[in-house]
């Protein structure tokens, strides 16, 4: 028996009800992941964890946890968990919507969205959450206590990474690659201004192309966002100063262009023709993509507006 494995096998199952017992038996483990999400320092009530929330129309939450902050309004914290499963369309995106929804309703006044899985996934990855948290850092928070309950877990959560690193292969869509990289070669020759990503292989629902149009700047983005036909400025940690980012950008701004909170960030959007970069070819939409380039250049201009 000693020569076996602990664990048969680790599930993301497995990392959510370790990750909910904690959530919900421990404020110093509670506040530690509030302190990664939030950057800031954590002293906080926990109200509770849930698992497998599930709306409707907007889809599963694999863990929500609400906790009482400083000002006592209830902040939530929307949680993906991944071990080695590739990210399904939109998923983010569904994450963003669930914790609006949930502030429309009342459950919570804010929150954050954040990814928690190995660290060659978060890597990898260009899902769009407000945090990421990875699975090497939980490993070695359990490990600190120097219990061995702490160790256990640490071992369970070692056992995942583990598992990712055999297991893990990136469903590539060779339709969504080659349409990414067309798009991006076309912009980084036409509008090298807008400072496009690096073309990489892509899953089918990996549609968001993204411009970084401060250098240096990964906080501040423009992200065609393909299927849900807009292309947006995303400001990531801005919401703070979305009355003083209004007021800049007033006299540039149109009813053609919106903007909105996002979690702690400010969004500023446009409209922008359907497109399938998956059933159409890069040179049958290159209209529609020019459309969409103008609108990130606007973008563009709107957003200096507010930097300078």
């Amino acid at each position: 028996m000693k020569n076996l494995n602990t664990f048969s096998s680790v599930t993301e199952r497995d990392i959510d009800f370790v990750l909910l017992e904690e959530l919900n038996t421990s404020e110093q483990f509670a506040n530690w992941l509030v302190t990664r999400v939030t950057g800031i320092p954590s002293q906080n009530r926990p109200i509770g964890a849930w698992h497998s929330v599930t709306d409707n129309v907007l889809g599963e939450s694999d863990l929500v946890f609400i906790y009482e902050s400083d000002d006592s309004s209830h902040q939530a914290v929307l949680i993906e968990n991944k071990v080695d499963a590739p990210a399904q369309p939109k998923q983010a995106a569904r994450y963003e919507q669930r914790g609006k929804e949930g502030v429309e309703n009342g459950d919570w006044v804010d929150f954050s969205t954040c990814l928690v899985a190995p660290q060659k996934y978060l890597t990898a990855t260009s899902e769009i959450y407000q945090s990421h948290i990875s699975y090497e850092e939980i490993m070695a928070y359990f490990a600190s206590g120097s219990n061995t309950r702490g160790m256990y877990k640490a071992k369970l959560i070692k056992s995942a990474i583990d598992k990712q690193r055999r297991g893990y292969k990136s469903t590539v869509s060779n339709e969504m690659t080659n349409f990414a990289e067309r798009y991006l070669e076309y912009v980084q020759k036409h509008h090298p201004q807008l400072n496009p990503e690096k073309a990489k292989p892509r899953a089918a629902g990996n549609t968001w192309i993204r411009f970084y149009p401060i250098p240096n700047d990964k906080m501040t983005q423009i992200v065609h966002q393909i299927y849900g036909n807009v292309v947006k400025i995303m400001l990531f940690n801005q919401a703070a100063k979305f009355d003083f980012i209004s007021e800049q950008i007033a006299p540039n701004i149109d009813d053609n262009v919106s903007m909105y909170i996002s979690g702690k960030s400010v969004i500023i959007e446009a409209g922008v023709p359907d497109i399938d970069p998956i059933a159409q070819q890069f040179d049958d939409v290159i209209f529609e993509i020019k459309e969409a380039i103008e609108i990130a250049l606007r973008l563009k201009r709107i957003l200096l507006a507010i930097k300078n």
